[in-house]
Formats: structure tokens, sequence, C-alpha cells
């Protein structure tokens, strides 16, 4: 699959996951994402840490609207007022609309993952303009000094622990976060005497494979803009637009033609005939 077919179905889910708050084409978008990523994410990729995330970005939206907004017919129990901020009615309709908001993050992450877990940062980078390949690069190193980061924090922590170091007050998260800053800034050193070594920056970046565009990529292309514009005038026109929980619950509108267009982003889970 092409970066750039890849990257306009992404930009395509995030109009729909953004664009609206109907939880039928939300819950498209998320389960487009998943069959995209168990068809073609790399085999060195696991997605068990993914899904964990997105679980519990879904569960922590689902949790803290209905602390928060107090808002809807439906009663279920009531905290004491006492309570700062989450004293109050937990409506129903809160809960459901957080657990709508939870889908559109989930759907948003999913839109966005196959860039990373699908194919390739360099394959993304080539895709690229040619003005823009150099900020591609720093970006792409920068995310990838994130997990090494965490690695490091992790490794770090336990070897305190194992030190008798004690979790405590900010002085003694020092011991931790300051060992994993200096490995930090010597990664980034590391990573920069590289790519000072490979002459970064001396010429036009070459590639040892190009990725080819075929026919598949093309239709892709196609059904990408078809959903991210139809859904843009869709919303233009005022139809198949946002639905509320609030202040009684509602079966959401489901439209058609909308409906047939969420359908178009499962093109990439789709086995092509060579």
């Amino acid at each position: 699959m092409n970066a750039r077919a890849l990257a306009a179905w992404s930009l395509a889910g995030l109009v729909v996951a953004l664009g609206t708050t109907n939880p039928y084409y939300r819950g498209l978008v998320a389960l487009a994402g998943i069959a995209l990523l168990l068809r073609r994410t790399r085999p060195e990729v696991r997605l068990r840490p993914l899904f964990t995330v997105l679980a519990g970005a879904a569960l922590g939206a689902a949790l803290i609207n209905p602390l928060l907004s107090h808002v809807g017919d439906d009663v279920l129990f009531s905290l004491p007022a006492a309570i700062p901020v989450a004293g109050g009615p937990i409506t129903a309709e809160a809960a459901v609309f957080g657990l709508v908001v939870g889908l559109g993050i989930a759907a948003s992450m999913l839109a966005v993952a196959p860039l990373s877990l699908a194919i390739e940062s360099h394959e993304l980078i080539n895709a690229l303009p040619r003005h823009l390949e150099r900020t591609g690069t720093a970006v792409s190193a920068s995310l990838h000094l994130v997990p090494g980061i965490a690695r490091s924090y992790t490794a770090i922590r336990e070897g305190q622990l194992l030190r008798g170091w004690k979790p405590g007050g900010p002085a003694a998260w020092g011991e931790v976060l300051v060992p994993t800053l200096l490995t930090a800034i010597e990664d980034s050193v590391q990573l920069a005497e590289a790519m000072e070594a490979r002459a970064y920056g001396s010429g036009r970046r070459t590639s040892f494979a190009v990725s080819r565009w075929r026919a598949s990529d093309s239709v892709l292309l196609l059904a990408a803009a078809a959903v991210a514009g139809g859904f843009l005038i869709a919303r233009a026109a005022g139809f198949g637009g946002d639905w509320h929980a609030y202040p009684r619950l509602t079966a959401p509108e489901l439209q058609p033609a909308l409906l047939a267009l969420c359908l178009l982003l499962f093109l990439p889970a789709v086995r092509w005939p060579r």
C-alpha cells in the first residue's frame, strides 16, 4: 500500500470521526481501522498495547463525563453535593454521551494508527513533498525517541527499586527522572551523530526501495476523497450531522448515503487480486 494513499485514508477517517458525534459513523471508522490493522500490520508489530491504550482512553472518557456533566432527565443515582465537581446526579444521558466521546477518541486513534503500524516510517517520509522532507525526518526521529524514553524510564525505575528506592515526593522521583532525562539526551546525541555520519542534509534524500503506485492505491485515494468530500458536503447541507444525548436519549439517525460512504473505508482491508 502506498503511503500517500494510506495518508488520504487516515485523513478521511479523521474527517468522519471528528466531524460528527453520531456513534454509528464513529463505530464504522473504528471497525475499519481495526480491519485495516489486522489485515496490513507489519509482522513484527504487536497490536495488544494499542488496543489496551484505546480501551483505557475510551473507558476514561466514559467515566469522567458523568462525573462532570450532571445534565439529563434519567438519573441513575446521585453523589453527595459535598464532593467537589463530581457531586450531584449521575444521569444515563451523560454516561452514554461519555461512551460516544470515548468511541470518537478510539476512532480517531485507529484512523491514524496505520501510518505507523502498517507501513515503515521511511515510506511515510518519502511520500512527503520535497520541501517537507527535512521536517518529516525530524518529526519521525522525535517520535521514535518516545518509545525509547519509555523503555529507559521503566528500566531505570526497576533498577532503582532493586537498590532500595521507594517512591515518594518530588525529591524521590528525581532519582528516576534525572537519569531518564540524561539517557534521552545521550540517545539524541547518538542519533544526531549517526545522521551526520550518513550525510544527512548534504543533498536530496535517497531511498533504497520506492513504493510503487498501484491500481488499488488509486481506488483507495478516490474512495478517501469521496468519504471526506461527502461528509463535508453533508455537514454543509445540514443533514446527517451530530447526535445529542441531552436532554433525553434518542436513537441516532442513520443516513443510507453516509453509511455507504463509511463502508468505503473498509477497502484497505480487502484482499486485492494480484
